[in-house]
């Protein structure tokens, strides 16, 4: 709630697998962003681009749903079938990619006052990646380098939701500054 009001621009949430964690912070919190501002943009990363693209059809999926559209009525564009990347008819849409993948040509959020979408990412790095230094830190470079400059202006929200697999992980990376 805090990210919606505009509170909290940087948000790490660390949980253990088999919490919900990617229903709670992906699927819902885009679904329930889109029904606040039919007109705010997302960008969600994971590793494994499928989960992100799955993730994408997903939340496509809900915006679809009888019980969404009886509450927040609308439409995703006829030109906009793919998970990768797709619009809304009001301006919002999203983007799913691989976190260590392509993800131009696309910004989270809106340059315009108030809550107008976010970078979310979900598990950045795969378990047995972690701990790799050359994988994280390809994540951690990754992250100031390109997913920093995909944001509409500074004060879109950037989510990082992850279990603690190492020190240096992407979590660890962040809250050391």
């Amino acid at each position: 709630q805090a990210v919606y009001e505009c509170k909290i621009e940087r948000l790490i949430v660390n949980i253990a697998p088999g919490y919900s964690k990617t229903e709670q912070v992906v699927l819902n919190f885009i679904q329930r962003g889109l029904a606040l501002n039919p007109r705010s943009k997302y960008i969600h990363a994971s590793y494994s681009g499928d989960l992100a693209h799955n993730n994408s059809s997903k939340i496509k999926d809900g915006i679809e749903s009888e019980e969404f559209q009886e509450l927040w009525p609308m439409k995703i564009r006829v030109d906009s079938k793919g998970k990768k990347r797709w619009f809304t008819e009001n301006g919002g849409g999203m983007m799913a990619a691989p976190a260590g993948g392509q993800i131009t040509g696309f910004r989270a959020g809106r340059m315009e006052p108030g809550f107008t979408g976010a970078l979310v990412l979900d598990d950045p790095v795969k378990p047995d990646d972690a701990y790799s230094i050359v994988k994280r830190s390809g994540i951690n470079n990754r992250f100031n380098n390109t997913m920093r400059s995909r944001l509409a202006i500074e004060k879109v929200p950037m989510i990082v939701i992850m279990q603690r697999i190492h020190e240096d992980d992407l979590s660890g990376y962040l809250l050391r500054g």
